[in-house]
């Protein structure tokens, strides 16, 4: 569905879209900001589900099994991160129980040192009452005091999410914040999804444009952006 809706989206008739879509961002503030050192090597391959598809289920040169293996990996990596017990990671997965506890406890042995920076984060956040990513932004969770059990725990889930998720966000508004400045006034943002912007760009300024939106890695070297161009929004070819 998301697919085809994209597919409406059609660039003006002398203007081209530029996508810039912030590549596993979540995930690379989790690791810049805990410092697991298997993680942040994981992050040197590009594509670190990848690198817990292998470490976690093994490679093989069948491209089908490999893609559904990283899948399964992408979708743990995040449940993981953000708190997922065995049973939802289980019906995630789409396993046992047990192959769901034996993945978490291979998760937490890869990455001991994102889980201690986790729990720590945690026990801080629920003295102090508040988050604060790493642009210094406060959001206050006074949840965690509620008198449902169950509302403390959805609270404390959102500690994590709040942390990592407001961090990339900000990553993402500065960077548009600094295109906005260095764009050519006639290149107008049209739409900025989750991690993503995108851009409509003349024809005749596009080359100038994307040399342009390639600087982005100067200002953010950790956090790279994939950038796409073409003229309907599902269609968009790779800059490389």
């Amino acid at each position: 569905m998301t697919d085809t809706l994209r597919g409406c989206i059609i660039s003006e008739s002398g203007y081209t879209f530029i996508s810039l879509d912030a590549s596993q961002i979540e995930l690379r503030v989790l690791a810049i900001l805990s410092q697991d050192p298997q993680m942040l090597e994981d992050l040197k391959t590009s594509d670190l589900h990848m690198a817990t598809a292998i470490r976690m289920f093994g490679w093989t040169d069948n491209e089908d099994e490999m893609s559904a293996r990283r899948y399964k990996a992408k979708q743990a990596n995040f449940a993981l991160v953000y708190g997922a017990d065995e049973y939802k990671l289980a019906e995630m997965l789409e396993c046992t129980l047990e192959e769901a506890r034996e993945f978490m406890g291979e998760h937490k042995r890869a990455y001991p040192i994102l889980y201690a920076w986790m729990e720590e984060v945690k026990i801080k956040v629920k003295e102090e009452g508040y988050t604060v990513n790493m642009f210094g932004r406060i959001r206050p969770i006074p949840e965690l005091n509620a008198g449902s059990w169950k509302v403390r725990e959805a609270a404390e889930r959102e500690i994590i999410n709040t942390i990592t998720q407001g961090s990339a966000v900000d990553i993402v508004k500065i960077a548009m914040l600094y295109l906005r400045k260095v764009l050519d006034i006639s290149v107008r943002l049209v739409l900025q999804i989750h991690d993503e912007m995108l851009w409509e760009c003349p024809n005749n300024l596009l080359h100038q444009s994307v040399k342009i939106c390639q600087s982005v890695k100067d200002i953010f070297p950790d956090y790279p952006f994939n950038i796409k161009v073409g003229t309907i929004y599902n269609q968009l070819k790779e800059v490389k």
